[in-house]
């Protein structure tokens, strides 16, 4: 579609972009007599009519009275999400493990083309509460959405903090964009036989890769990011203990190494190739499970792949772990510590497994009186 004239401003013309905005030029006779149009810029942006033909009316005035006209203008570059983003990802790249899978991924896929050329500063809450419906309405889980905002909160965060962006505020941030409600009052977990055949079936295809990984992370209940980052420092054979550092997610803590544990760790002590204990095959940190481990686990749990809350991925070897623990018994104290958590609340999902013994103690207690 070619420029359409205002019906109600001379020299004000509009252009229908294929994205539904319309972009804003005038036309008018310079002082040589020489046809001019400028573009004012989009509605998007907040340009209307009016304003355009404000501008209009300045320049024609500035031609009459002889005034100088200023030299043609720059476009002026608008700071867009893509900027804030191409900033924050260098740090990122730096001070976090799970850049590439996490930050890099989520938001190559679900905000660089919804969002990422629009300036920073045009996005407002509701832009951001539109995507959220959008990802929920197509079939994201809301721990997917919340990751994907965490992402964009981030990213803006980063360009406000260091003053790449002023005099704007985070547009999800202090709530004014509310998150969607994540049900952790369940987890899915494996049960110790379908654990069994999962490392009967690695041992067999012989993956000593992902068997080492599946036996630490089960049986520590550690992050995927924990045991790809542990090191040769971390591991203390004389107390059979395994030390994680404190991350931003999670508290520092000691782990006891039981007899698998101790297995894997000795096996790879004759292997060193590296301070890391589990490095890839060009020495550098691992950044996720080989993809054969789910399809491993897909044959293995019935319906998995259909499965959408409780699907069994490699996080629910964490879960697992934490159920275990439960079911055996442990109170949500110890649970919290051995896992790490920051906060009581992320903990509380598994205190449905621990057996009750709330009613023989209050029998006990009150008897005889």
């Amino acid at each position: 579609m070619g420029f359409i004239t205002s019906k109600k401003y001379d020299g004000v013309q509009l252009y229908h972009k294929s994205n539904n905005d319309i972009s804003y030029y005038i036309r008018y006779k310079d002082e040589h007599n020489k046809l001019k149009r400028i573009k004012i810029g989009d509605k998007s942006k907040g340009i209307t009519e009016p304003f355009c033909n404000q501008k209009r009316n300045e320049i024609l005035n500035k031609i009459r009275l002889g005034e100088e006209l200023p030299i043609k203008h720059k476009k002026v570059k608008q700071f867009t999400l893509q900027n804030a983003y191409d900033e924050y990802i260098k740090w990122a790249m730096n001070n976090k493990s799970s850049w590439k899978n996490n930050d890099e991924a989520i938001y190559n896929k679900h905000l660089k083309d919804s969002l990422g050329s629009r300036a920073l500063k045009s996005l407002k809450p509701n832009d951001f509460e539109q995507l959220k419906q959008e990802k929920l309405n197509y079939g994201y889980k809301e721990r997917t959405v919340v990751l994907i905002l965490g992402i964009a909160r981030h990213t803006i965060n980063y360009a406000i903090n260091n003053e790449l962006i002023k005099d704007y505020a985070n547009p999800i941030a202090n709530g004014r964009v509310k998150m969607p409600k994540i049900d952790n009052e369940k987890v899915g977990f494996l049960s110790k036989e379908q654990v069994k055949e999962l490392l009967d079936i690695l041992e067999e295809r012989k993956e000593p890769m992902i068997y080492r990984l599946t036996i630490l992370l089960l049986f520590t209940g550690a992050r995927f990011s924990e045991v790809a980052s542990l090191t040769w420092n971390d591991i203390n054979l004389n107390e059979n203990l395994i030390y994680f550092k404190a991350t931003k997610n999670g508290n520092a803590r000691s782990i006891k190494m039981t007899s698998k544990v101790i297995d894997i760790i000795n096996e790879l002590s004759q292997e060193i190739t590296s301070n890391l204990i589990l490095p890839s095959s060009n020495g550098k940190q691992i950044l996720q499970m080989p993809k054969q481990w789910q399809t491993i686990v897909d044959e293995l749990v019935p319906n998995n792949k259909t499965l959408d809350k409780h699907r069994i991925t490699t996080h629910s070897l964490r879960h697992t772990h934490a159920s275990w623990l439960a079911i055996s018994g442990m109170n949500i104290l110890e649970i919290k510590e051995q896992l790490g958590h920051k906060k009581l609340d992320m903990t509380l999902r598994y205190s449905h497994l621990i057996p009750s013994n709330r009613h023989n103690k209050t029998e006990k207690v009150f008897s005889g009186v």
